[in-house]
């Protein structure tokens, strides 16, 4: 019943010790408004400086349409801050390309990797835009595919059940239903007596329009498109209860309502089918697994070239976690999938892609991503932490390292009950109020807890630590507290508690020295990225009043 045991987000702790966690990777929205008004008929004109060097209104709209939506938003109305980021990671890039850092994988790997996907995605866009698609055949995949653009309406007959006896008697109700109707029986005669779906019976049994399309059960979708209009089905099992249903009628959508749609879908349709034949057309041989672990050993033939087991290895060191774990044991796939970008990469050099917007701008930023991530934690490591470093920062935040030892009076209450939360707050603040006139509060917890667990050990609860996953309303109260203090009534999901520090108990600096040292260098990193973010200047163009006419 304690409240650690709530199922809430993750809350980031708010100790000063934390010292700023994260490092410079976007840049913060300011509260300032600046903005670049954007001529459509002037592409050409400067509207502003970037270290020095021009940006058209074109080349600033290419940025915006290329940049991440992360940072886009962060800098939706600073064009200043945008174009601040943009100068950062190159300078960022430049200093990770002098330090040698694309060089080495996995970072070699991943920038390869990085571009390969970009540009092939490139091409299959562009390949989808090229394909023609005729009025005619357009209107022939409308015919052919007429299911999909037609709802049938149905109406229904509904018995529900919980458990298994109620399952038999829903059946055999709905079955002797069925026997009526095959009799001759009125389909909303039988609705009207038998049916329990009280809106659907209110409107003789309608239940709407079932579409192909529909997240509904495939049963009620294969019954619906079987039967014909004015047919009844038998009786049909879902997990909730059976039912009878009734075809009335079929609603197609016009052709000229759906044409439009119709020509996205041949076209995703095409390129799909172009797609998957040009990853079939990868050549790979997969060799024998053996039993050695040599790095060296040639595990496949990729197009022709040999992969070795080492390499295998640095490709799934450039994926994501998932995509890892998802392509490890599968390692033709993974090499189908490189082998295929490889092959619309050499596609986009001839179409030179690589040079047009917004594809051109988005290999730059998604490059200089990577550079600055890999400089950062370059930086990061390299950073010198002394032991008076620790030392200080575990001093000066001894506080919030510490384990908080507490008692607790909880007073329950639903969430969802305005009279119980007005209670059980009264009675909070009854009992608070008790405790500062006098009454001992292992007292009050016997009389007056509703957590069992910890009434049982006279209110204690705890040791936690501010780094713990509790609600950040009781973590404040605890670590806001003298020891000795008694919290004010605290409002957490499942009722109020009142909280009592009885002590903070000190970790000692060899507990927590990896925490700080990796904060610590977080900090000093931050330091030196925030000074290279200062250097770069922006200055964005002021426009020429306009003569009067």
């Amino acid at each position: 019943m304690g409240f650690v045991k709530l199922k809430e987000m993750k809350i980031r702790a708010v100790a000063a010790f934390l010292l700023a966690g994260g490092v410079f990777f976007q840049p913060i929205r300011a509260q300032v408004t600046r903005t670049i008004e954007i001529d459509p008929a002037k592409p050409r004109e400067i509207v502003a400086t970037l270290d020095g060097t021009p940006v058209t209104a074109e080349e600033f709209q290419q940025l915006i349409v290329a940049m991440d939506p992360k940072v886009k938003e962060a800098t939706r109305n600073d064009a200043v801050e945008m174009l601040r980021y943009v100068g950062w990671l190159r300078r960022m890039g430049a200093e990770a390309e002098k330090r040698g850092l694309a060089a080495q994988n996995p970072l070699k790997t991943q920038l390869e990797m990085a571009r390969i996907q970009l540009l092939s995605n490139a091409v299959i866009q562009q390949h989808e835009l090229e394909e023609v698609v005729t009025p005619f055949e357009q209107r022939g995949y409308y015919q052919a595919n007429l299911a999909s653009y037609s709802g049938v309406k149905l109406k229904l007959i509904y018995v529900p059940f919980s458990t298994e006896t109620e399952e038999l008697q829903a059946k055999r109700k709905l079955e002797e239903v069925h026997r009526k109707l095959q009799g001759g029986a009125n389909f909303v005669a039988m609705v009207k007596e038998y049916s329990k779906n009280e809106e659907s019976r209110e409107k003789d049994g309608d239940f709407g329009e079932v579409r192909l399309a529909d997240r509904i059960p495939q049963t009620v979708k294969d019954v619906a498109y079987k039967l014909k209009d004015g047919e009844f089905s038998a009786p049909v099992r879902l997990p909730n209860g059976y039912y009878i249903f009734q075809r009335t009628g079929t609603n197609t959508d016009p052709y000229e309502k759906v044409k439009d749609p119709i020509f996205t879908e041949i076209k995703q349709k095409r390129n799909l089918e172009w797609v998957e034949r040009n990853r079939k057309a990868v050549v790979i041989e997969m060799k024998p697994s053996g039993t050695g672990k040599d790095p060296k050993r040639v595990v496949a033939l990729l197009e022709g070239q040999p992969v070795t087991a080492a390499d295998v290895e640095v490709y799934l060191g450039a994926m994501d976690e998932k995509l890892r774990a998802n392509l490890r044991d599968s390692q033709e796939e993974m090499l189908r999938g490189i082998g295929f970008m490889r092959r619309m990469t050499k596609v986009a050099a001839e179409q030179k892609l690589d040079q047009a917007p917004p594809f051109r701008q988005q290999l730059e930023l998604t490059r200089l991503q990577a550079l600055s991530n890999a400089l950062i934690q370059a930086e990061e490591k390299s950073v010198t932490v002394s032991e008076a470093d620790v030392k200080k920062a575990y001093a000066d935040n001894l506080r919030d390292v510490s384990a908080a030892k507490l008692k607790i009076v909880f007073f329950s209450a639903a969430q969802e009950s305005e009279a119980e939360n007005q209670a059980a707050l009264q009675l909070a603040r009854e009992v608070k109020e008790k405790i500062e006139g006098g009454a001992d509060f292992v007292e009050m917890v016997k009389q007056y807890s509703k957590d069992p667990v910890s009434r049982d050990k006279n209110g204690d609860y705890g040791p936690l630590k501010i780094t713990d996953d509790i609600p950040a309303p009781a973590k404040q109260a605890i670590w806001g507290m003298a020891v000795g203090g008694v919290s004010a009534p605290v409002k957490l999901p499942n009722g109020y508690y009142l909280f009592k520090l009885i002590a903070l108990e000190e970790p000692g600096i060899e507990k927590v020295r990896e925490e700080l040292t990796r904060r610590l260098r977080a900090a000093k990193s931050r330091e030196w990225l925030n000074a290279m973010r200062a250097q770069v200047q922006v200055k964005l163009t002021e426009r020429k009043p306009e003569a009067a006419k």
